[in-house]
């Protein structure tokens, strides 16, 4: 809705501005010449390159920030899967420990239990 009504002052701005500046010009780039261009032509045209080239500039950003993301979520998960990893190893480990410990107890009893 807020678009909406944008767009119609917008435009209301550009039919007054329109009206009032119908001055005719000759527009000259290089070696062309454009006679007959209505002012608020040019002006419209100017606001339109503008906008244009802030747009794709805006898009080479966003690209930009995109493909960054894409490589920081990528080292992320594969962070994920090292620390995934590394806590079963933990555990085989943990595991082993209790086993280790387990018989060494048996032992000294065994050991206890001869004497």
């Amino acid at each position: 809705m807020f678009a909406l009504i944008f767009t119609v002052l917008f435009s209301a701005v550009v039919a007054y501005f329109a009206t009032q500046n119908t001055v005719i010009i000759s527009l000259h780039f290089a070696s062309y010449t454009w006679s007959g261009i209505p002012i608020y032509l040019v002006m419209l045209g100017s606001l339109l390159a503008g906008l244009l080239f802030a747009w794709i500039f805006y898009l080479l950003n966003a690209i930009s920030s995109s493909l960054t993301i894409r490589g920081k979520n990528q080292a992320l998960k594969e962070g994920k899967e090292s620390n995934l990893e590394l806590t079963k190893r933990l555990h085989q480990l943990e595991l082993e420990n209790t086993k280790l410990n387990a018989k060494e107890e048996d032992k000294t009893l065994m050991e206890d239990n001869s004497l």
